[in-house]
Order: structure tokens, then sequence, then C-alpha cells
């Protein structure tokens, strides 16, 4: 029973806004269309084709066909019809020595760009060879994808065919090729166009394409060996995996299958070193830096072998260290800056040197970038120096601390502190070190200052007890020391502002009391003296 085109290619038309390529005489539309009526045919001798349990690889076989058989012209000429037909044939023997390797989706892409080769050469004029076809081959494409989706496909039960000779294949294909051409291009000259003999024909010649599209897949896909293989060389297989491995980085932007790609093509490459610039470049084009490194890893292995490509990739080479150079160089100066960017910036710089030595713009960078070394070793140093500088009067404050000389060792910690805070954060040990010191040098003085106010409270503490046994002059002169003693907290600690504060007024509080309670107590020692006085008077009157 027949099928109409548009259910067998429904697919299609959800994708055909997503590719965009150049066809032949079939256009987009019809191309896609072949594919996708061909994918449902082949699966019925290949159930498993173009696909997996997983994955679905027919969005690839249709990209293929959309990008038409122009995108083999960089694998095998296609100049002539018997170029074409050689292409078939060499592209199905590759395709059947690749498939051991897997099929994935570069391997579908490809066979639904052969799909479309194969398809052209079924159509008459499908493929041009002089300006007058060419012409003629852009109406009859534009004419085929307007009624393509009224065309109708009875596959009519023919069993596969394996395709060992393209020539005699399509020989017995084309029975009346040359005479359908003489009459379409009839047609066209006399204003009938697509209304003759292509009205019927171009419906039969769209069954023929996907016969012979399927047949052709049915050769790459059947796993039995068979006597007219040919091994594609070791250069073909080479630039096939090179080439998957630019589908999967580019297209795919799956960079885990590229590398299982690059390992057949590093497998299959005779020792080409122009093909592992050529990989590299794919790699760093990617865009990540472990993809860029892993393009640098694979100019290096182009460089180190003799040839003709060595030129070019010292440049890319010298290109990529002096920009890894520059970036270094402007990030040393950054806020974010590392204390290895110099170095490394130089490191790369002189690595740049050693492809392209005669380059004079790298010198240059060199020059700067080991002027701005030695500035910066200036600045560390200096930092060096602050610090032990600091650290000396740190320690001549701790001197001073263990002398109880308290002001004096506050103001020595107060001056470190000041040093100290010269040394600038570019350099990680001299700045950590500045910032440890602080705190040591804050706690230490928090430490004196404790001491001080425990000092004083002591005092206070001394001259109550004085107080109490009226040693009116030894209380107000302890209230006193309590007074200066506490001055040796300087006016700049404002956390122990306060505590001063409190410590002198208690001590004034406490003076105040001193002559109070002297003068009270004194005044109650003319009382009780006046009063013995008095007693022992009368003690001694007459009764």
């Amino acid at each position: 029973m027949k099928r109409s085109i548009c259910e067998i290619a429904m697919v299609v038309g959800l994708v055909l806004g997503v590719f965009a390529g150049d066809a032949a005489a079939w256009g987009p539309r019809a191309q896609q269309a072949i594919a996708a009526a061909s994918i449902q045919l082949v699966r019925k001798s290949v159930p498993s084709a173009f696909k997996t349990d997983l994955v679905n690889y027919e969005e690839d076989i249709l990209r293929g066909a959309l990008m038409g058989p122009g995108a083999l012209q960089a694998f095998v000429p296609l100049n002539s019809e018997r170029e074409a037909l050689a292409a078939v044939g060499s592209e199905i023997q590759l395709m059947r020595e690749v498939k051991l390797s897997g099929i994935g989706s570069y391997a579908c892409y490809r066979m639904g760009i052969i799909s479309a080769l194969v398809a052209d050469l079924v159509l008459p004029y499908g493929m041009a060879w002089s300006k007058h076809e060419a012409e003629l081959q852009a109406r009859i494409e534009s004419d085929i994808d307007k009624a393509v989706d009224s065309y109708r496909f009875d596959p009519a039960g023919r069993r596969r065919q394996f395709i060992r000779d393209p020539e005699e294949y399509f020989a017995r294909r084309r029975g009346f090729y040359e005479e359908d051409k003489k009459m379409i291009a009839d047609d066209y000259a006399r204003g009938e166009g697509f209304g003759g003999f292509l009205a019927k024909g171009g419906e039969a010649y769209f069954g023929r394409a996907i016969e012979a599209v399927t047949d052709a897949w049915y050769t790459m896909l059947r796993t039995e060996e068979d006597f007219g293989d040919s091994a594609p060389t070791q250069v073909v297989l080479s630039r096939y995996f090179l080439s998957e491995v630019a589908y999967l980085l580019n297209q795919k932007r799956n960079i885990y299958q590229a590398d299982k790609a690059y390992e057949h093509f590093a497998a299959a490459n005779p020792g080409l070193m122009n093909l592992y610039e050529e990989v590299g470049d794919l790699y760093y084009a990617y865009g990540t830096e472990a993809a860029k490194e892993r393009g640098v890893r694979e100019w290096r292995i182009a460089f180190s072998h003799a040839g003709p490509h060595r030129e070019s990739v010292a440049s890319k080479l010298a290109n990529h260290y002096r920009r890894v150079g520059e970036a270094k160089f402007e990030h040393a100066f950054g806020p974010t800056s590392r204390e290895e960017d110099l170095r490394e910036a130089r490191e790369a710089i002189q690595t740049a040197l050693e492809f392209e030595p005669s380059r004079q713009a790298l010198a240059q960078l060199l020059n700067d970038v080991n002027v701005a070394i030695a500035e910066r070793e200036e600045r560390r140093q200096l930092a060096v120096d602050i610090v032990a500088a600091a650290e000396k009067v740190m320690k001549e404050a701790d001197r001073l601390r263990m002398d109880g000389k308290f002001s004096d060792a506050i103001r020595r910690y107060n001056d470190a502190v000041g040093l100290f805070g010269n040394v600038s954060d570019e350099f990680d040990e001299q700045n950590n070190a500045a910032k440890n010191n602080v705190k040591q040098i804050n706690l230490r003085i928090r430490e004196v200052i404790n001491t001080i106010l425990d000092r004083a409270s002591d005092k206070i503490t001394e001259g109550e007890e004085m107080l109490e046994g009226h040693r009116w002059d030894d209380a107000a002169a302890a209230f006193q020391q309590a007074k200066e003693i506490v001055k040796d907290i300087p006016e700049g600690e404002a956390a122990y502002k306060m505590n001063k504060e409190n410590v002198i007024t208690e001590a004034e509080r406490k003076l105040s009391q001193v002559e109070e309670r002297k003068q009270r107590y004194e005044e109650d020692q003319r009382r009780r003296a006046a009063a013995a006085a008095a007693a022992q008077q009368a003690a001694t009157q007459p009764q």
C-alpha cells in the first residue's frame, strides 16, 4: 500500500527551520523527505539503523542530507559524473570500514551527505556540469520542492541491492536517464517547465532516489564481509576521524565524544603531522581552557616533527603563549592579582620566543615583564624591611613592658602598628606577617592597659585600708598615685577611656573623703579629749 510522503516525512517538517545547507537538484524539502523515507525503508532490512537503545541519530542524517554533496568536496573530487560515481564507491567502502568503530552521530551525518549525493545522481540534472545545466538545475529544484509533499512512494517489496560497482549500479537504475534529460530540457526551453515530463516523472524519480539511497545505506550497514570490499587508506581514515572530531566539537559541542573519536584518529594517522595541527585547531577553537590546553598539546606534537607545517604551528604556539603571557601580565596589576602572575607571564613569553625567537614584539613584552618583576622585587624588599623594622620596635615595646614602663611600651607598640600599616597587600607573606603582628600588638596593649587598671585599683584599695587606719597622708598619696598610674593609658585608647575616667573619678572621690574623714576624726578626738578631761576633773572634785 502506498504511503503519502507527508506521513513518512512528518519529522522533516519539524526540523526544516533548524538546518540550512545547499542541496543540488533536490531542494531542501525533497532531500530531507528522501532521507526520512529511506530511513524507514532501510530499517526493514537493518532494524537498528541510525539508532541505539538510548540515542536516535535521525537528526544527524537529515542535517547531512541538507548539507548536500558539496560537503564531500574536502575529501573527494566532484568535478564530473565519473568522479561523483567514484565518490559513492569510496564513501561506501569508507563507511563499511569505520562502522567497525561504531556508528555515531558523525557517521550518520556523513551518511546523510552521501544520501544527497546518491539522490542527485539519480535525478536528471541532479548534478550540473555547465552554467546552462546549473541554471536548469535551480529551476528543477524549486519546482520539485513545491510538489514534493504530494509525492507518494511504494517500495513494492523490492529486495535491497548491495552496491559493489556504482557505475554499473547507476547504469541499471538510470536506463532512460539521457532521454529524460533531453525531454526535461525541452520542456523548460518551450516554457512548459515542470508541467511537462516532471509532472509525473518527478514522483517516479523521487521513488528511485529513495530506493538508491536505501541500497547505498544497506551496503554500508551490512555487517557481512564482501569480496568487493577495499579498505580505505590510513590517510583517508585519519581524515575521516579528524572530521568526526570537528563535527562533535563544532556541531554537537560534545568534547567527551570528540575525545573518543580522537583515539581512532590517533590510531589511524600514519604520521601526518599537519593533521595533528588541524585537530589542535579544532580543540583550541572549542574555547574552554581545558580544550585550549588540549589544542596546544596537539600543536606541540605537530611541531615536534619536521615538515612544511612547522612554521604555521610555531606561529600558533607563539600566539597562544603570547596571549597567556599578556593575560598574566595584565592580571598582575588587577585587584585579584597573585604573586605568581609576573613569573608565569615571563615563563609564557619566554616559551613564545622559543617558537618565534625573531618576533620583536615578544622581546619587547618580555622586557616589560622583566622591568615589572624588578620593580616588584624592590617593593617586596621594601615590605620585608618594613616588617623587620616594625618587629624590632615591637620587641623594644616588649622590653619596656617588662620594665614596667607601660606608657612608653604602649607608645612603641602603637609605633609598630603604624609601621605594619605601611605594608601593602601585594605580598601575601609580608602582608600576613603584618596582620598577625598587629593582632599580637593589640592583645599586648590590652594586657598592659588591664595591668595599669589593676594597679590603679590596687592603689585605691590600699588607700582605703590606710584611710581606715587613719593614715591620712598615706591614703591621700595612694589615691593620688592611682590617678597618676592611669595616665599611662594613652588618650587614643578609646576602648579604655571610660575605665580610665572611672578610676580617676573614684580616686578623686576618695581624695575628697580623706580631708573630710580626717576633720571628723580630729573633731571626734577633740570631743573625746574634752569629755575625758571633764570626767577627770569631776573625779577630782571633793564630794
